[in-house]
């Protein structure tokens, strides 16, 4: 079954050009002496999904330059950023040892390292588990806060892998996990501003904007999904009612994105984008209900995340530029 799998994918042109794009960089690989030997490494590093870690981390970095409106303490951003890389790996990791199986099936995760026998599923969660202390560990050098708020959010992703995404449930603990990124953000410079207004608007539409993503890219497995049981939105209901889902969370989402504005004292710029940039993707959404293909899926999962790429990005410029200005003006003199 492995080997009809990984056939079928490759039969499409990009995955062949990507394989061979990749074919050329494991060929000057195995030039480094001994690298055979650090191939579970590099898989843990593949597993725990570097390219996400980074767009997960610009939404509490907003969020830390709106709890401070302006830049945040170094030290302090700087342990926090290494306790929410770990905690994302150790999640990451965990849904891929739980998921081993119905990777195989799924077209979008055949070639995943646990797929491809990169190692073993001992070793991932060993890994994942010892990632998740790290993350608790570190946690508790800034404060009782952040460690409740992110043990908690742990607990949710973790019994989200094992269990829950199993059922029609499988959409709250991202969410929720989501939902309290920010106030752990404003936790880190200040507890009790933890559940502060800025915090839970922006956490609410952190809430309703990971909905996008989680249901855009469970939309093109819904083969994979369905043999092995899970029961998500696009196995339970269709591809189109799933689409109608994911544009009224982004529409629920969007408010909240636009009131942040008011309350963060944020310039035009920002709200001309959020209404103007939300509006066009809301748009596209819209077009999604009538041509739910997973082609037009996973568009709406990267537009969605650029989306909330750019708008976390003006809003870090935005805090950051009084100092920027006051650095600069000091170099000029």
């Amino acid at each position: 079954m492995k080997e009809k799998a990984l056939e079928q994918h490759h039969k499409d042109p990009i995955d062949q050009l990507a394989r061979s794009f990749i074919d050329e960089i494991v060929e000057f690989a195995k030039l480094i002496p001994f690298i055979d030997k650090f191939v579970p490494i590099m898989a843990l590093f593949v597993m725990s999904r570097p390219m996400i870690i980074a767009v997960a981390a610009i939404t509490p970095a907003s969020a830390a330059f709106v709890a401070n409106n302006g830049f945040p303490p170094i030290i302090k951003s700087l342990i926090a950023l290494i306790c929410l890389c770990f905690a994302v790996a150790s999640a990451h990791i965990f849904n891929d040892f739980c998921d081993a199986e119905v990777d195989l099936l799924n077209r979008r995760t055949q070639l995943r390292p646990m797929v491809l026998g990169l190692i073993k599923r001992k070793t991932a969660l060993v890994a994942s588990i010892i990632f998740s202390i790290l993350s608790l560990g570190i946690a508790f050098f800034i404060n009782t806060a952040c460690v409740l708020l992110l043990a908690a959010g742990i607990f949710l992703i973790f019994t989200y892998s094992a269990k829950l995404k199993r059922t029609q449930l499988g959409f709250l603990p991202p969410a929720l996990a989501a939902f309290l990124i920010p106030p752990g953000a404003f936790a880190v410079y200040d507890p009790s501003q933890a559940f502060c207004e800025a915090a839970l608007v922006i956490g609410l539409a952190g809430f309703f904007f990971e909905l996008v993503p989680y249901w855009s890219q469970s939309l093109p497995d819904v083969e994979g999904d369905r043999s092995r049981g899970l029961r998500t939105i696009s196995v339970c209901y269709g591809a189109r009612k799933a689409a109608v889902a994911i544009f009224f969370s982004f529409i629920l989402c969007l408010p909240f994105l636009i009131y942040l504005h008011r309350i963060a004292l944020l310039s035009t710029p920002y709200l001309l984008f959020t209404t103007i940039g939300g509006g066009i993707l809301l748009l596209y959404l819209l077009v999604f209900i009538f041509k739910p293909t997973p082609q037009n899926a996973l568009i709406s999962y990267f537009s969605s995340l650029s989306f909330i790429g750019i708008v976390s990005m003006i809003i870090i410029f935005e805090k950051a530029l009084p100092k920027l200005t006051e650095l600069w003006n000091v170099f000029l003199s």
